[in-house]
Order: C-alpha cells, then structure tokens, then sequence
C-alpha cells in the first residue's frame, strides 16, 4: 500500500507532461531544379548557393549537406519537388559527416598541440526529410565550424537566413515560425 502511494504522484506527473515529440509538420524544403549527387557518393555539399566539392567546402562559413539513401558508382540524380520535414534537430558534434548515420571509419583524434582539444566543433542543424514520390533523400544538415579563436561564448547554431544563404535560390525552405533561429 505505502508503495502505491508513492508511485500514484509519481505516474500523475507523467500523464500531466507535455508532449515532446515530433511535431507532426515543421514545414518543407522544396528543390526547385534537378540535383545531382557525385558518384561515389550519397551527399552533396551546398555553400553561398551553390554546389561543392567536399574538400572546398569553407568550413567556418555557413555550408549544408543534403543526403540521400544511397551510394552509386554514377551520378544520381535528384528530381524538383516537396520534401516534408518530419523533424528537425540539433546537434554539436567534431566531424562534419557524424550525423548522416552512415559508417565511417574510426575518428582519429584531432586536437591543437597536445592540449586534446577538438580542432573543428560543428553546430548543426538537421531537417529530415520524406517523400512519396522520392523515398532515398533523407536528410539536410547545416552548419559551421565555431572552433575560432576569440568566438567560444558566442557559439550558436546557423540562423534561418544563414541556411537560406547556403542553399541558395534552387531551394525554398518553408518552417513554421519559431522551429529555427531567426
């Protein structure tokens, strides 16, 4: 009896919480012409409105990564429509590539001297994403690197119109007020 009554407060608190989980509709991107993804690879890097190479990617300047499903030996191609984002995240993480669930192999640790700090400290955000009509794209992140001298109590995650910047005009990314930083 004294351990129901215990457990009774305890369970009305969790019916009387808020619900956490994803909101049903945080918005959608929408790619307004064909995207194709490199061979040999199921990523493509977009900065200052345009595609890039992965290893020109100016890391401490807004950049995303749109991400499909698959890796081919020729390009792929990525078709205009509505992309529905079934949720957004953040995340801080040491590699640019960590979120997209795919296997890498074993981070070598990376630091400034012998001070075992990280040398790249990446603030993201991912929207994933869904469609009926084009089920292999997956996800977008964005982010910069805010490992900089000087900038450590102003490190944040990119503004809405930092990702728009990056994307560029083939995008249009459409959130419901106050699911990003404005």
């Amino acid at each position: 009896m004294r351990l129901a009554v215990l457990i009774l407060p305890l369970l009305a608190g969790c019916a009387a919480a808020p619900n956490n989980g994803p909101d049903p509709d945080p918005g959608h991107l929408i790619l307004l012409s064909a995207l194709i993804i490199p061979p040999e690879s199921a990523t493509l890097r977009l900065q200052y409105g345009h595609p890039v190479a992965r290893n020109a990617v100016r890391e401490y300047d807004p950049f995303c990564v749109f991400e499909i499903n698959t890796v081919s030996d020729s390009p792929q191609s990525v078709r205009p429509g509505a992309f529905r984002i079934t949720r957004i995240g953040y995340s801080i993480d040491t590699l640019a590539d960590a979120a997209s669930g795919l296997p890498y192999p074993t981070p070598i640790k990376v630091g400034l001297f012998s001070d075992h700090r990280p040398t790249h400290l990446y603030y993201k955000t991912l929207f994933w994403l869904n469609s009926e009509h084009q089920p292999g794209v997956r996800l977008l992140t964005c982010m910069s690197n805010q490992n900089m001298p000087g900038v450590y109590p102003f490190m944040r995650h990119l503004t809405l119109p930092e990702i728009r910047a990056a994307l560029g005009t083939d995008f249009r990314l459409e959130l419901r007020q106050g699911f990003v930083n404005e």
